[in-house]
């Protein structure tokens, strides 16, 4: 198992490599400065601007380095960064969690009726993003706004459907990386909730690696059901975000 201080490291790094590969797949510019990962263009709305991924990150390079003419999120995992006089608002601490991958494990069947399916093209990953438009309660945007279908070329990225009598209803992704399994995105549409379903979709994620430790950033909401899982806190992350001007 990594200790405490390196597994923040290789969660941050995680982090940045599921950022990196995604934006440039859009196309987008990235750079790593400072002990910064930052970009200077316009990330979609799902995406961190900066991440500082070494504990001497730079404040300078999360400001600097990214738009001035759009919205930027930035992520300190060391949450000892102070940017509000950099022009950023604080939007809190969040947990971050990890299930262990230090031993033999069963993997639950899944719920009756759901059937889970690997996202291989541009079709496939459209309905992905419907389905998490959906599950997160965010506005339909235009395909390949999230997810540019070259990150399917990515063999670090697995993405996942559930289905229900070919209904998509679930979804969830994994990005194997830095000594660790990277879970993003779970989402269950909201008419399909309490049936066990995100936590399948979660499994599925994991078994990308199962030998590896699975770490993850939960909402609120959904703390509870990582922890029946076997997910449990090992830091908090501060986030801050900057309007454009």
């Amino acid at each position: 198992m990594i200790d405490h201080r390196d597994l923040v490291s290789a969660a941050a790094a995680n982090l940045t490599a599921w950022h990196d590969a995604n934006l440039r797949a859009h196309g987008l510019a990235t750079a790593v400065d400072d002990g910064v990962w930052h970009t200077p263009d316009a990330a979609p709305v799902i995406y961190f601007s900066a991440i500082r991924i070494a504990p001497r990150g730079s404040a300078a390079v999360m400001v600097d380095g990214t738009s001035r003419t759009a919205f930027v999120a930035a992520c300190d995992p060391w949450s000892d960064l102070d940017l509000a006089p950099r022009g950023f608002q604080p939007d809190g601490d969040h947990p971050w969690m990890v299930r262990p991958g230090d031993g033999p494990w069963t993997r639950p069947a899944a719920p009756a009726g759901l059937e889970i399916e690997p996202v291989v093209d541009a079709r496939g990953l459209d309905e992905f993003e419907r389905t998490a438009e959906r599950g997160f309660g965010m506005p339909a945007q235009g395909a390949g706004t999230w997810h540019d279908p070259r990150i399917l070329l990515d063999h670090r990225m697995q993405a996942w459907i559930g289905r229900v009598e070919r209904r998509p209803v679930a979804v969830s992704m994994s990005y194997v990386s830095d000594g660790v399994v990277g879970v993003y995105g779970v989402a269950t549409e909201p008419d399909a909730r309490g049936r066990g379903y995100g936590s399948a979709m979660t499994w599925q994620a994991i078994a990308a690696d199962p030998m590896l430790p699975s770490v993850l950033q939960p909402s609120e909401l959904a703390i509870s059901m990582y922890e029946r899982i076997g997910f449990r806190p090992f830091a908090r992350f501060r986030h801050w975000r900057r309007n454009p001007r």
